[in-house]
């Protein structure tokens, strides 16, 4: 018989152990549904540079987080149960990163992206995506979190989550988003300690998205949620799309204009 060997938990895998330990510990329930987002796919390929989905349903799920108050509330036990409201929206996004050791998740916080541009967004996200670890704050703050004692790390995940309510969402977002699908195979649900979570479909067919929402069933009921997923639908074909086609014609009107004195 072959003999194993201890591994220790990396930073990494010690992180990903707290989140999922609360995440567990909230009663979720899922939704998704098949989006018809051709205009928009038609309209990222005349951008430049290009738009990822992560930028441009960040940015449409956080306009439906400012109409939609329970999707900045989160549920509290302590010191009695009830639900507490924040004014910002807050955009958690899990990105994996390569170490020396592993392919390892963080996860970056984009305030209020509602009010900033596709192109903010965009570029956000791909500082986060390549500048060195070691540049970006968030990220050393959570290495630095992470190799704490286990004891620590668990006494400060209960203060954030429960004894800190202005802290949670500025440290945790008010909602999660991260990848759901790879190759045709999609998740069925998410497991994130925020009260909803968005599965992001990077890969389209024909134009066809699928999103997928998690939430917390103390929060939100189904009903509820189905209208946040058909509310951000409407917010996709309607003021997103509005912007992508001010951004693409105005990379038209550019090529426009360099090929006038070009000639």
């Amino acid at each position: 018989m072959s003999k194993g060997k201890t591994i220790p938990l990396s930073n990494g895998r010690r992180l990903v152990d707290d989140v999922i330990r609360i995440a567990r510990s909230q009663p979720i329930a899922s939704f998704h549904r098949d989006m018809d987002l051709s205009s928009l796919d038609a309209l990222r390929k005349q951008i430049k540079p290009r738009l990822s989905w992560n930028a441009i349903l960040m940015k449409a799920y956080s306009m439906v987080s400012r109409e939609v108050p329970e999707l900045r509330q989160f549920y509290r036990k302590f010191p009695w149960p009830h639900l507490y409201q924040v004014e910002d929206s807050v955009a958690q996004l899990t990105i994996g990163r390569q170490d020396a050791q592993e392919t390892r998740l963080y996860f970056a916080r984009f305030c209020n992206p509602d009010q900033m541009t596709l192109h903010q967004i965009q570029e956000k996200i791909d500082f986060f995506q390549t500048a060195p670890v070691s540049e970006i704050k968030q990220f050393r703050h959570q290495d630095r979190f992470a190799a704490l004692p286990r004891p620590l790390r668990r006494f400060l995940w209960w203060m954030l989550m429960e004894a800190w309510p202005t802290q949670r969402s500025t440290y945790m977002g008010t909602f999660g988003m991260t990848i759901s699908c790879f190759n045709q195979t999609f998740a069925a649900s998410l497991l994130s300690p925020n009260t909803t979570s968005l599965g992001v479909d990077p890969t389209p067919r024909n134009g066809i998205s699928r999103v997928l929402l998690t939430f917390d069933h103390r929060v939100l009921d189904g009903k509820p949620a189905i209208d946040i997923i058909s509310k951000l639908y409407s917010s996709l074909v309607g003021p997103i799309r509005t912007e992508m086609e001010t951004l693409a014609g105005d990379k038209s009107n550019a090529e426009q204009k360099n090929g006038s004195i070009a000639a």
